[in-house]
């Protein structure tokens, strides 16, 4: 590479991050204030959570390109933390400072990497779950009425108080919700938080609403603070702070991902769950809440080309020159706006895919789905996570017990491979690539496969050999499903060969459409009809 093409990069890159940085910082404020506010800290503590673990996180971070702030899943767990212990809001930034220090611990023990081994159902069921939360306790702020921390709460007074709605407040709140879904279908890039946001505030200034608001926003910089709680309540700080840690830590990681697939690059786990601890610990001593990688921030940032640190330190201090200059305006946002924000948000987090194939979908899986979603929303958060984990374990040992392994068939010798491969043109041989998988493609293949398939991104044909599978789980034929949507561009596609119709059925399950054309017995087969296709007829397999 040439000093100018050099030169080139690093100033495509520095605009990548300073376009990012800036677009993010405008989807981040609306988010911030809005989780602040749900928290039951008020939307300063939003802001300062989002400043300060934003930019400390995004320093010593893992995962290229990703932004950090107030997220869904934490915040529920604080709003149920501050709503125990309505007068002691202390013990909410003890607790994410003792995240913090978790994080940093998890980290140093290489904990991070057991994400990848969390069950497609369960990660479906936990973030399903955070939706219908978040979802639930809006509605009250949605139609004019004060926030209740808990779902149960939230309905209660749903049914006890819902005729005392405030009309205005639920008129801009539907308001808001229409005029997010309709910016997002926009051809223009315009942030549809901050268009609502901005739109919903102007409205109800100009007609005069009276609805509940924020209200006033301290103003100037945030201030290191200690703090100081009844030594007693320890207990409840390091609960909390174990609870958040891990919630938060499934939150970022599974943040990563989604910014690795967009990205092309792999995250560095643990170094991730460091960087969110020392942001966490940032957070609590001034007053902020604790935070976790955002998805929405952060694959705008990455869309808009932020790859470094840069933009998520860019984003953390725009929102710190927000804040300075804030003052009066935010105190006229209107509750139900903000609300309006969070419904949006917690429909974003709903798995509508997986929820949408429950009838295809393998019935253990499903169930393992279903009872992680419940107990999310009526029991606990890492209850949840737990029994889910567990449950899937268990139902895999089972398969795998249950599954007869010893099979009588044609032996295949490594000289007949050989004989195979020599007989075909050189140009076959370096343009096709076999991925034989050599058993189950369960949760925890699934971190193998990923490594190797951005590598055949660029193969004309890749022959996926299946014989030795004996059952595909649902994440990994979502793995699969990705796989063939990042293979798209081969000129001679994906070939399937010793498939099964158990298996084929659990793929259709999720939306892969095998063709018959694509589809073979043995690796010979597929062969013999690829050099015809490919290479002496030129006709591309068809997609």
């Amino acid at each position: 590479m040439t000093a100018s093409s050099q030169k080139n990069n690093f100033s495509q890159q520095i605009t990548g991050d300073l376009i990012g940085g800036l677009l993010t910082a405008i989807i981040a404020l609306p988010l911030a204030l809005a989780f602040g506010v749900a928290s039951g800290l008020g939307a300063i503590a939003g802001l300062y959570g989002a400043i300060a673990c934003g930019i400390i996180a995004a320093i010593f971070g893992g995962t290229p390109g990703m932004v950090s702030g107030p997220t869904g899943p934490v915040t529920v767990m604080i709003a149920a933390l501050a709503l125990q212990h309505p007068d002691k809001p202390e013990l909410v930034f003890a607790s994410g400072i003792a995240a913090g220090i978790f994080q940093v611990i998890l980290g140093k023990l290489e904990i991070g990497q057991l994400i990848q081994y969390i069950p497609h159902p369960v990660v479906s069921g936990f973030m399903t779950g955070i939706g219908v939360i978040i979802i639930s306790i809006q509605l009250l702020p949605l139609i004019g009425l004060p926030t209740e921390g808990d779902i149960f709460t939230a309905f209660e007074m749903l049914w006890l108080k819902g005729s005392q709605a405030n009309i205005g407040a639920l008129l801009l709140g539907l308001a808001t919700i229409a005029t997010i879904y309709a910016v997002q279908k926009l051809p223009w890039k315009i942030p549809p938080l901050l268009v609502a946001l901005v739109g919903g505030t102007s409205a109800s200034l100009l007609l005069n609403l009276n609805v509940p608001t924020i209200g006033e926003i301290p103003g100037g910089l945030p201030r290191l603070q200690i703090p100081v709680f009844n030594f007693e309540l320890i207990h409840i700080v390091l609960a909390s702070g174990l609870s958040f840690a891990v919630v938060g830590s499934i939150d970022t990681l599974l943040t990563s991902v989604l910014v690795d697939k967009t990205t092309k690059q792999r995250h560095k786990s643990d170094k991730e769950l460091v960087a969110q601890g020392f942001g966490n610990i940032a957070a609590g001593l001034f007053g902020g809440i604790p935070c976790s990688g955002t998805t929405m921030p952060s694959i705008v940032n990455v869309t808009s080309g932020g790859r470094s640190r840069i933009s998520g330190i860019l984003a953390g201090c725009l929102l710190l020159a927000v804040l300075l200059g804030l003052g009066s305006a935010a105190a006229q946002i209107p509750m139900s706006v903000l609300a309006g924000i969070l419904i949006t948000v917690g429909i974003g987090i709903l798995d509508t895919k997986t929820l949408s194939s429950i009838k295809t979908a393998p019935k253990t899986d499903t169930a393992v789905m279903l009872i992680v979603l419940i107990l999310t929303v009526f029991v606990d958060l890492i209850m949840a996570v737990a029994i889910g984990v567990a449950l899937a374990s268990t139902i895999f040992a089972k398969r795998m017990a249950d599954e007869k392994r010893s099979k009588v068939r044609p032996v295949e010798t490594v000289q007949h491979w050989k004989e195979l491969t020599d007989s075909l043109p050189e140009i076959v041989r370096d343009e096709v690539y076999l991925y034989d998988f050599m058993g189950p493609i369960f949760f925890g293949e699934v971190s193998n496969f990923i490594e190797v398939w951005s590598d055949l991104k660029n193969s004309k044909v890749v022959l996926l050999r299946f014989n030795n599978v004996p059952f595909i789980d649902q994440s990994g034929a979502y793995a699969l499903d990705e796989a063939l949507e990042d293979w798209q561009g081969m000129p001679c596609g994906v070939l399937f060969v010793g498939l099964n119709e158990g298996n084929r059925t659990i793929l259709e399950g999720v939306g892969i459409v095998i063709d018959e054309r694509n589809n073979f017995a043995t690796v010979d087969d597929a062969l013999s009809a690829l050099t015809k296709r490919c290479w002496d007829a030129a006709v591309p397999v068809p997609a």
